[in-house]
């Protein structure tokens, strides 16, 4: 009788994480705080405690200060971040966990930022009101996975997990590939917990890992997504000739030296660091009409800025990144020309307040679920609003997921997986290696930018650019069956791409969708917020092969916070 042992190596486990971030390693913590006689294993196709953007992105922490007011920050998020859509009850438990997430930072032995006589440093936020900001040590996530070590937590490192495997409507497994051998590896779990991060098309080098691998997964099994056409996260802008820093929108000029934030964002409140979407706009038109290039031309004096911290880590990244911006960028006197690259981070995978999916044994969470849980709403998640909300979801998330999927695997028992199931997907998987293939996953990832990318296409929408987008899209997905790969590691490019060409199509449907303009969703054929007609979620979903939508109406009635109050 055949056997899957013989496709592979087996391994089992009670809770499985797909993910080795900061997501994956505290769910794993909480897994064992739940219950400490878990067996918990994390699979990261890079290196578990170095996985992910929490390391890359500043140390920023977002969070409800002690002496912040809690209403005030969700009217706020709800009516000029979210714009209804968001889930304002898991907002609320959102926002009341942020601070005991702080603390657990602390708990874990991660420097956080501190004042002389060693109190916390919490500044207020610059973009959102009733809003806080501390700073941690960029080596965050290596006392973290100290921790789960001591707790007994397993890693499985350069293992690229491919797909999830199921029977009927429950997860019990998934399959994958090491990347430097090419051992195929099947995975069987009473748990599955997805922690492997957004899809961002590999257009930021900070986030290039980040490619939709557990969201593609997921959506193959059957699982519903939320959300998805808010994936178009242009970010911040960054100075052209470097590709790097954070660039304040606010200095922004034409050659003619107008500030356009002014131009087309006149007398508004906090907008958020991130770029709004009015103005993203207005900044192509701007080029459009002859009056580009744009430049960042800052008053003499902007403020005093970020305090200074014994934060070792992070102050010799800065000092390393002042180094190299003195050296290849331009000099201070000259004006330098911005630009405004595509983050993405599609986050789609729909979950309840405790982070399952609607499959049984599977939870998401951090960037695979931000979107998808509708704690932001109507933004491109994560940050939302901004910035240090990305780690924080993640951990908070993790803190609700880790305990959920241990009390389900204590009860639960061990499903055998399919051998016939296994086998199909094992071909799936090593197909690109086959020698008559000739699609170069370097040329697929370039295709997909090209359609990705562009404001015209992924924020400036309409129908008809929708539409040619996902013609585009559709001629890719034709040359999909010839990628090839000359070895592992090109054949988990090969599986980023697929899972983000996935990605791409889930948010230009829900974009085409949404007749409407919504937060950083713009249609230029739909111009306008209609509350009427789109207090709705849209829910995508695989059904007999293809994609299907419908939506779900916003329980707004039950909501304190509502349009027009």
């Amino acid at each position: 009788m055949a056997d899957t042992k013989d496709l592979g190596e087996v391994v089992a486990t009670d809770i499985l994480i797909i993910g080795g971030g900061i997501g994956g390693l505290v769910t794993a913590i909480k897994a064992k705080e739940e219950n400490p006689n878990a067996d918990v294993l994390i699979v990261e196709k890079q290196t578990t405690g170095w996985a992910g953007k929490a390391t890359k992105i500043g140390g920023i922490l977002a969070f409800l200060g002690p002496d912040n007011n809690a209403d005030k920050f969700m009217d706020f998020q709800v009516r000029n971040s979210g714009f209804y859509l968001n889930d304002q009850d898991l907002l609320s438990k959102y926002v009341q966990s942020s601070y005991r997430a702080i603390e657990n930072f602390n708990e874990w032995g991660a420097k956080l930022a501190r004042t002389p006589d060693e109190n916390l440093v919490i500044i207020p936020a610059f973009w959102a009101p009733e809003w806080s900001l501390t700073f941690i040590d960029i080596d965050l996530m290596l006392p973290i996975r100290t921790r789960a070590r001591k707790m007994g937590v397993k890693f499985m490192d350069k293992i690229h997990v491919v797909d999830l495997v199921k029977q009927a409507n429950k997860i019990t497994g998934a399959v994958g590939f090491d990347i430097i051998n090419g051992n195929f590896h099947i995975f069987k779990a009473k748990a599955t917990v997805l922690a492997n991060g957004s899809c961002g098309y590999k257009v930021r080098r900070f986030w290039i890992a980040g490619t939709g691998d557990g969201i593609a997964a997921a959506y193959r099994a059957g699982a519903e997504m939320r959300n998805a056409e808010y994936g178009n996260l242009y970010g911040h802008t960054v100075w052209q000739d470097t590709d790097s820093g954070m660039v304040g929108h606010q200095f922004l000029v034409n050659s003619l030296g107008e500030n356009l934030t002014q131009k087309y964002l006149p007398n508004t409140g906090p907008t958020g660091v991130f770029l709004p979407v009015q103005l993203a706009i207005g900044l192509e038109k701007e080029v459009a009409e002859g009056r580009g290039p744009i430049y960042f031309e800052p008053p003499p004096s902007t403020g005093p800025g970020f305090p200074p911290m014994d934060l070792p880590k992070l102050n010799d990244w800065q000092r390393c990144t002042a180094e190299k911006e003195s050296k290849y960028g331009l000099p201070p006197t000259v004006k330098r020309e911005i630009g405004v690259p595509l983050h993405g981070e599609t986050s789609c995978i729909k979950v309840d307040h405790e982070m399952r999916t609607s499959l049984e044994g599977l939870w998401a969470i951090g960037d695979t679920s931000y979107a998808g849980s509708a704690v932001a709403g109507a933004v491109a998640s994560p940050p939302g609003v901004t910035p240090g909300s990305g780690i924080m979801y993640a951990v908070i998330s993790a803190g609700w997921a880790g305990p959920s999927a241990a009390r389900y695997a204590k009860e639960a028992s061990t499903s055998d997986i399919d051998y016939a199931e296994t086998k199909n997907l094992e071909e799936e998987i090593f197909s690109p290696m086959q020698s008559g293939n000739n699609f170069l996953p370097g040329d697929a990832i370039n295709t997909l930018q090209e359609v990705t990318a562009p404001i015209k296409y992924n924020l400036r929408r309409s129908r008809e650019r929708l539409n040619e987008a996902l013609i585009r899209l559709e001629e890719l997905k034709v040359k999909i069956p010839h990628l090839k790969a000359k070895d592992y590691h090109y054949l988990s490019k090969c599986h980023e791409v697929k899972s983000m060409v996935l990605c791409a199509e889930l948010t230009f449907r829900a974009a085409l969708m949404r007749e409407e303009s919504r937060g950083s969703h713009f249609r230029e054929d739909y111009p306008k917020r209609i509350d009427e007609n789109w207090l709705k979620w849209i829910i995508l979903k695989q059904d007999g092969g293809r994609m299907k939508l419908a939506t779900q109406s916003v329980p707004i009635d039950k909501y304190e916070i509502k349009p027009n109050d």
